[in-house]
């Protein structure tokens, strides 16, 4: 619908540029007329701008229709992703618990992802006991190794569908965020037991550079907010975005037609039998 409303407007601005370049004929004096090589020239530029507007749209649209039922399994792991996110952050939190993945359950939690000021109270809340601080940094490890893990996977293929990159780079963000929040508690509040290996990769991570310029209980508050905002938006528009690219009711009766459907072209006998 997006796609057919931005055609619809680019016709629209076309058909209105060419208006007012004959309804300014009638103010200037037959300018366009006397000009006779400028208004072809401009002319043809409108015609162009126009034309290569449309056509990049229909391209788009066959790539979207080419890449869909793809597109719609990378947005439901990526949703996935972000619903982990900030489900896990609100039960560290211990602003409530997702029992079921059921509709209801999900909106009320995000209900409460969504008031800032309780949400804000709770992070100072964490941030003032150093068991809690502890498991913050655990659970937002976890969450940034299963973020990069699906980023990774789908990357090479988001990147090159050009409808769908502007949604992967949100998610990369979201990954972005997480992978800051665990290095910098991990570089300044290392864990016990923490291994060789794990202690060398947050001394040499981008976020540890900056650590104690940001790793202040004021920026780590705003981080954890950032975060649980941006993955509870991430989940919805990621779900209506894929639900747009193929409906459900679309999964229902290809389904329907699959389980009815005789199989064909296969030949069971043995050959020569």
């Amino acid at each position: 619908m997006a796609g057919e409303r931005r055609v619809i407007v680019l016709g629209c601005a076309g058909v209105a540029l060419i208006g007012a370049a004959a309804a300014s004929d009638f103010v200037t004096g037959s300018f366009w007329e006397r000009h006779a090589m400028l208004t072809s020239l401009l002319a043809g530029l409108v015609v162009v701008a126009v034309t290569v507007a449309v056509v990049n749209e229909l391209l788009e649209r066959r790539d979207r229709r080419r890449w869909s039922l793809l597109a719609q399994s990378v947005l439901f792991a990526l949703m996935q992703s972000a619903r982990a996110t900030w489900t896990a952050l609100m039960e560290v939190l211990r602003l409530g618990e997702v029992r079921s993945g059921s509709l209801e359950p999900l909106l009320s939690a995000a209900q409460t992802a969504r008031d800032r000021e309780r949400v804000s109270r709770a992070v100072r809340e964490l941030l003032g006991d150093g068991e809690r601080r502890a498991q913050l940094q655990r659970v937002a490890g976890e969450l940034s190794a299963h973020a990069c893990d699906v980023i990774a996977k789908w990357a090479p293929v988001m990147v090159r569908a050009g409808p769908y990159a502007a949604v992967f780079d949100r998610h990369v963000e979201l990954s972005g965020r997480l992978q800051w929040l665990s290095d910098v508690l991990a570089h300044r509040e290392p864990l016990e037991g923490q291994s060789a290996r794990e202690h060398a990769l947050a001394r040499a991570s981008v976020a540890a550079e900056r650590a104690d310029e940001l790793g202040g209980d004021r920026w780590l508050e705003a981080q954890v907010l950032a975060v649980i905002a941006l993955a509870t938006e991430l989940d919805y528009q990621s779900r209506e975005h894929a639900y747009e690219l193929v409906p459900i009711s679309w999964w229902a009766q290809r389904t329907t037609g699959l389980a009815e459907r005789q199989p064909r072209g296969l030949d069971l006998e043995a050959p020569g039998g």
